[in-house]
């Protein structure tokens, strides 16, 4: 389970807003210079981000909390993100220059084709998915 900590900062009947900081994490990474979050975490300036989770928990405004979801759903959403696009554009130009013998410029223009319509399959699991709550972040605990 990846876990955060983090900041109640409003509730209604469902949901429950958490502000997070990645800033103390980061310092004490080893991937710190390749890690993206980083990256994002130096552009908004250390600010906290804001999340959305299902209210499990008897929390108030002001509690701290920790939020997690288990790696393996991370994993499967980053290779639906970021791998599954590539592949099917690897995969249309691959087929296209194999069976078909075209020439480069138009399995190019496949390869394109196929990585705009691996966009709109992730587009179109991501929908899907998102009615998943294993693919939302759980509120575990109260801190403190």
């Amino acid at each position: 389970m990846i876990e955060e900590q983090g900041r109640v900062v409003a509730i209604d009947s469902d949901f429950v807003w958490i502000n997070t900081m990645r800033e103390s994490a980061c310092q004490t990474c080893s991937a710190s210079k390749g890690c993206g979050q980083k990256v994002l975490n130096s552009i908004s300036g250390g600010k906290a981000s804001q999340i959305k989770v299902a209210r499990t928990l008897d929390v108030g405004v002001g509690d701290m909390v920790l939020v997690g979801i288990a790696e393996e759903t991370l994993m499967k959403a980053s290779f639906l993100a970021y791998l599954l696009p590539l592949l099917v554009m690897i995969l249309s130009a691959g087929v296209a220059d194999a069976v078909f013998s075209l020439p480069d410029p138009i399995v190019a223009l496949i390869g394109l084709s196929g990585l705009a319509a691996g966009l709109l399959l992730v587009k179109t699991l991501s929908f899907r998915l998102s009615c998943n709550p294993t693919y939302h972040p759980q509120l575990l605990r109260k801190l403190g």
